[in-house]
């Protein structure tokens, strides 16, 4: 499984800083590298999952063969498995199209009020957030008290404009997080 995060660090003086919204619980370089065991003896059995860059590259339109099985054999091991993408209806509709999951599109990340809805239908505590960013997928995931795993992007030459905003303002946390000596990922101390 990929490097521990962490989750429950304390300022100095003891009190618990913002900045921990941006801390995932863990890091790995791709969900191939997710030890689904694992997460599921720790009694999780929902995963949230990006779309764009998490499980895909955000030009590939369908899943690949990879992700069908991943799906697959996470579904076997009794998860459910939802998408919560930013993108538009059209782009997750079709790529969801024969997986058998659900998807919701314009999920708005980071703000809680569409994931905040659906989470109704879970207990929190077994639920996985997995995304590649720490702008969107694991602020709102830490936001709405849940076990986050930040990937590494897959493609960043791609990224929709907003995105590229969003990495620039990764970058700005990252520094924040440098100077408390918080775990960052590999890929982000770049």
């Amino acid at each position: 499984m990929g490097e521990q995060g962490a989750s429950n660090w304390k300022t100095r003086g003891g009190g618990v800083s913002l900045i921990r919204h941006f801390v995932a619980d863990e890091y790995a370089k791709n969900i191939f590298e997710i030890d689904l065991k694992k997460l599921k003896d720790a009694g999780k059995k929902v995963i949230f999952t990006d779309l764009d860059n998490t499980l895909v590259g955000s030009a590939v339109k369908h899943p690949t063969p990879e992700i069908i099985a991943f799906i697959k054999d996470a579904k076997e091991m009794g998860f459910e498995i939802l998408i919560m993408s930013n993108n538009n209806f059209k782009r997750v509709s079709l790529f969801t199209k024969d997986l058998g999951i659900t998807a919701h599109h314009k999920a708005l990340k980071p703000l809680k009020v569409k994931m905040g809805r659906i989470l109704k239908n879970y207990k929190r505590d077994e639920v996985i957030m997995i995304g590649d960013q720490l702008m969107t997928d694991v602020l709102v995931a830490k936001r709405l008290g849940l076990y986050t795993i930040l990937v590494e992007p897959i493609e960043l030459k791609q990224d929709e404009r907003r995105t590229k905003i969003n990495r620039k303002l990764e970058r700005l946390v990252v520094r924040s997080l440098k100077k408390r000596s918080l775990p960052i990922p590999a890929h982000l101390e770049k």
